[in-house]
């Protein structure tokens, strides 16, 4: 069989083989007030669909202002994070996938470019496009939810169902996405623009000591208003956008570059010493920079000696 010109793109899984490490689904989750929404990154694709609520949307150094019916497709290791209003109900549904897990079904079917708009589109906002496709995609999401919540889910025949489900979504998704993108026009506020930049310039310099006097100076903009607006727009201070930065390069180079020295890492995410560092990684992910690395090259053997009948 010939290779699939998607496969390379697809990123190798971690962590072991439970099903809810190939696939996740939440259907119609509901929050309002004070929500902890950290701005974060995973290795699994995404699909986002928010049902209401006032929200803006942070993909990497993007802002969304977001719709009811709008869908959101993200390879996962980009970093994101909703922000919502503190005084509307936020209402969203959320699939997280394996590429690896659903692969083989798309390779037999000879369409696994249907993964393609996933990072071919480089995280995108879907508008528009006929009632009916987004129906069927809420549809999916719905029974989804149910099946991997249920105790059998490891079942053959539960697999099976997931897998059909999932492969209809990316179905419609792949529709979508061939339709005209409203996202590409979409108006932004004079605020939403100054946040993208101030963003784009922090995921450019993350790496480097950065202080509001520098962004203040490269972007001709106040830095009390910078960072009033940064606040406002994404729900995070500009120093705490700079430090999730850092944490989640950290959190790439500690599971994908196993070999990588600790002091190198440190370095290379902008912290200004190793202490500091190994500070920060124990307060945020609760371990050691040491004890996640392991923790993660565990999972990654667990995965394999299951994937090999061990």
């Amino acid at each position: 069989m010939k290779e699939s010109p998607y496969k390379g793109a697809v990123k190798k899984m971690k962590g072991p083989v439970r099903m809810n490490n190939w696939l996740q689904a939440s259907y119609r989750m509901k929050s309002i007030g004070v929500q902890e929404l950290r701005f974060h990154s995973h290795t699994q694709y995404e699909i986002y669909y928010f049902h209401s609520g006032n929200c803006k949307y942070l993909i990497n150094h993007t802002i969304y202002d977001l719709r009811p019916g709008d869908i959101i497709i993200m390879d996962g290791l980009t970093a994101h994070r909703a922000n919502p209003s503190l005084h509307d109900m936020y209402e969203r549904s959320v699939v997280h996938f394996s590429p690896d897990w659903i692969l083989p079904l798309l390779e037999s079917l000879h369409m696994p470019e249907l993964l393609a708009p996933f990072k071919e589109m480089n995280n995108s906002l879907l508008r528009g496009g006929e009632d009916g496709i987004r129906e069927n995609i809420i549809a999916c999401i719905k029974r989804l939810a149910i099946l991997s919540k249920r105790k059998d889910e490891k079942e053959p025949e539960n697999q099976a169902e997931m897998k059909v489900l999932l492969t209809d979504m990316l179905v419609q998704i792949f529709k979508l996405s061939r339709a005209e993108n409203e996202s590409l026009s979409m108006e932004k506020s004079d605020k939403d623009v100054h946040v993208e930049k101030i963003a784009e310039y922090i995921h450019l310099h993350f790496r480097e000591k950065i202080m509001l006097d520098d962004l203040s100076d490269s972007l001709n903009i106040s830095k009390f208003y910078l960072s009033r607006i940064f606040k406002e727009i994404t729900g995070m201070t500009v120093m705490d956008y700079v430090m999730e930065c850092r944490l989640n390069q950290v959190k790439y180079d500690l599971e994908m570059n196993p070999n990588k020295k600790l002091s190198t890492i440190a370095h290379e995410s902008g912290f200004e010493s190793p202490a500091h560092f190994s500070r920060f990684i124990k307060r945020k992910l609760g371990m050691t920079p040491t004890e996640y690395r392991y923790k993660k090259i565990e999972a990654t053997q667990i995965k394999g000696d299951e994937s090999n009948g061990k």
